[in-house]
């Protein structure tokens, strides 16, 4: 069975599994109080026993993923729920929520694989790759990065945690307008990784060289689940090296190993150059689901016009 649970009730079931910080309230708060949704919190229950857990975001009666810079909260009990029993709780507890809204989309973390439940219910999905790197382990790469971290090694770069984050910041958020974002969604969403910053969510690493910003990273590290997830990664345009960025992911696995971080999200692997680079750092390709019902392209186009005009409004 399906219920909604308070903050309390939530709180007490996640400290009791392995989930991410896309299940922590705080998190979760932070990211709503962004996009002015509301956070609602389900589980099914087998029995009295909490076997799935997510947690929404509620926007216009509707589920919604604010950004693909996060997953969406999703968690089940491993010891408790087979392979089968997964699809069968979840596909009652989905009929549940489709009493309740009409338009519903997750972006599923890369660790739910099962989604029959999903497709029984007539939502469309799509699937979407990231490399996982694990750095607890030897940090082993392809020949030719190998090669451009010998050449980095070489040039005087200096590495930076943490430090400078405005710079960094500023770095990032050259390229957006690259990728089609308006002046008021760069805007909003510098406020979105400054505020994440300050909630000591979102980490920077830099390469400087001769003082100047070569390469930058924002990485969101999860520390309570060691894991670190490589949200945005850049170069400068007029100082671009190759070998920097090699340089900035090596420091960056090197510094996570050090804090026991276990697991690097690279967050995508779908663009074929950047997939080819990637890889060159040999994580694990691992695929996770886009999954939707009742989104229409016209309501799809709808909500994003929706979204940013919480955006401009944000800033009035």
């Amino acid at each position: 069975m399906l219920k909604e649970v308070d903050r309390k009730v939530w709180e007490e079931e996640i400290a009791s599994q392995k989930t991410s910080i896309f299940d922590e309230p705080d998190y979760l708060s932070t990211v709503s109080s962004l996009y002015n949704t509301i956070v609602k919190y389900w589980i099914v229950y087998k029995k009295d026993k909490a076997v799935i857990g997510f947690a929404t975001h509620i926007k216009n009666n509707s589920v919604i993923v604010p950004n693909h810079y996060s997953y969406s909260s999703f968690w089940f009990d491993e010891q408790v729920i087979s392979g089968f029993s997964f699809y069968e709780y979840l596909e009652k507890g989905l009929s549940i929520l489709k009493e309740k809204y009409k338009y519903i989309s997750f972006r599923l973390p890369p660790h739910i694989k099962d989604i029959r439940a999903f497709n029984f219910h007539g939502f469309t999905s799509k699937v979407a790759y990231t490399y996982i790197k694990q750095t607890n382990e030897e940090l082993v790469y392809r020949n030719d990065v190998k090669v451009k971290l010998k050449k980095a090694q070489q040039q005087g770069f200096e590495f930076s945690y943490n430090k400078y984050y405005e710079d960094v910041l500023r770095q990032q958020l050259e390229d957006f307008p690259y990728f089609g974002y308006s002046k008021a969604q760069t805007t909003f969403y510098r406020y979105y990784f400054d505020i994440l910053i300050k909630k000591g969510f979102l980490k920077s690493f830099a390469v400087h060289q001769n003082k100047k910003l070569i390469a930058s990273a924002l990485i969101l590290v999860d520390v309570k689940h060691k894991k670190g997830y490589n949200l945005l990664i850049s170069a400068s345009k007029t100082n671009y090296s190759g070998d920097a960025s090699t340089f900035l992911y090596h420091q960056i696995f090197l510094h996570l190993k050090e804090s026991n971080i276990l697991f690097s999200d690279l967050y995508g692997a779908d663009m074929k150059g950047i997939a080819n680079y990637k890889a060159g750092f040999k994580g694990d390709l691992e695929n996770h689901y886009i999954v939707n019902l009742g989104f229409s392209e016209r309501f799809v186009t709808t909500t994003i016009l929706k979204l940013k005009k919480t955006i401009k409004s944000f800033f009035r």
